[in-house]
């Protein structure tokens, strides 16, 4: 039976409305390490999608997820609404969609989500590029707990966790060395349109991907950092346990789902 994008999305995601400054979304972005915001009305109905690409297309700053803007640089920004940047009529999907065809037309429509909504069109969820990756992951890890027909040890949290560390901070050299190979070969050699088209799709896909590798890469760090203190698995605002599944998904987080979910109807 295929997996259905109901158990791999993030559910209630933060949206914004297209009446929301874009540096307003900007700064949610930057706050929550988010790459896209739905656009939702008054009843909830998604109307659009507002990126980083966006953003970056929008602002004459540089625009980045590792710092928020400036003092000086705000005040250099025009007064952009989101309606005036965002993706209008995005693909959408109900929660009942496969996850090989939402990973599939991801890769067909060349987006970086896509928005989980209800019957009537009302956001439930948001599906992305972040959740495709680890969705692929747990895939890859059942595989091989299902190799010789019987499942292996489990793997202590922190040392799954910082096992994950190694290979992407191995990973996110591989980007870096990329990026600047894309660069030393645009000052030595001279391209024409087409190829210069290309180039800057590559250098592109180079930088959203060491984006998401770096964030993640950050979220572990922090997480084990609360490992070598024995609070790892504890929830720093009711004092119980976080699931040890919600650290694997989101290193990064210091509550349990409980309190997750309390502090978002707050």
């Amino acid at each position: 039976m295929q997996t259905p994008v109901k158990q791999l999305m993030t559910g209630s995601p933060i949206a914004v409305d297209a009446e929301t400054s874009a540096l307003a979304a900007l700064d949610l972005m930057v706050e929550h390490g988010f790459r896209h915001l739905p656009v939702i009305d008054g009843a909830r109905h998604v109307v659009g999608v507002v990126s980083l690409h966006d953003l970056r297309a929008a602002f004459p700053i540089p625009v980045s997820l590792r710092r928020p803007p400036s003092a000086e640089e705000r005040a250099s920004l025009r007064d952009l609404g989101v309606a005036e940047v965002m993706s209008y009529a995005p693909e959408t999907a109900t929660e009942e969609i496969a996850l090989e065809d939402a990973v599939q037309r991801l890769t067909d429509h060349r987006i970086g989500c896509l928005p989980i909504v209800d019957a009537e069109g009302r956001l439930e969820g948001i599906f992305t590029e972040t959740d495709a990756l680890h969705a692929l992951s747990t895939v890859l890890f059942s595989d091989r707990l299902r190799e010789g027909g019987k499942s292996r040890a489990p793997v202590d949290l922190a040392e799954g966790l910082r096992a994950e560390h190694a290979r992407l901070a191995a990973k996110l050299r591989g980007y870096e060395r990329t990026e600047q190979d894309l660069t030393a070969q645009r000052r030595e050699i001279p391209l024409d349109l087409p190829e210069h088209a290309s180039d800057v799709t590559e250098a592109s896909l180079t930088e959203g991907l060491a984006d998401i590798a770096a964030r993640r890469l950050r979220a572990l760090e922090h997480a084990l950092e609360r490992a070598e203190r024995g609070r790892l698995e504890v929830c720093e605002s009711c004092g119980g346990a976080i699931a040890p599944g919600r650290l694997r998904t989101l290193p990064g987080t210091t509550v349990c789902i409980d309190c997750a979910r309390a502090r978002d109807e707050h």
